[in-house]
């Protein structure tokens, strides 16, 4: 890719994904994992990584949340999803 496809590129990507933005937070949150993946920290490869043990917790946890009734049903996160869809193009 020579210079000038790169620059249109990064103008492209600009247009097509950062002007869209209009949430303060979410700005905030790509700038923190554009740092960390300009400083090539490991987290941003898996932020979410858990060993074996850690994983069986939180499947544990989430198993005892969904018998007490709490957590979000199937259609709610859906629509949250599809808003999120919607914010974005």
């Amino acid at each position: 890719m020579t210079a000038m496809e790169l620059q249109q590129w990064k103008q492209n990507f600009i247009h097509d994904y950062l002007d869209e933005i209009d949430d303060l937070e979410i700005m905030e949150k790509l700038e923190k994992f554009t740092k960390r993946i300009l400083h090539k920290k490991p987290v941003v490869l898996s932020p979410l990584a858990f060993n074996i043990d850690q994983a069986n917790a939180e499947i544990d946890m989430a198993e005892k949340e969904l018998s007490e009734g709490k957590g979000i049903k199937e259609t709610e996160m859906h629509q949250f999803f599809e808003g999120w869809k919607k914010k974005l193009k």
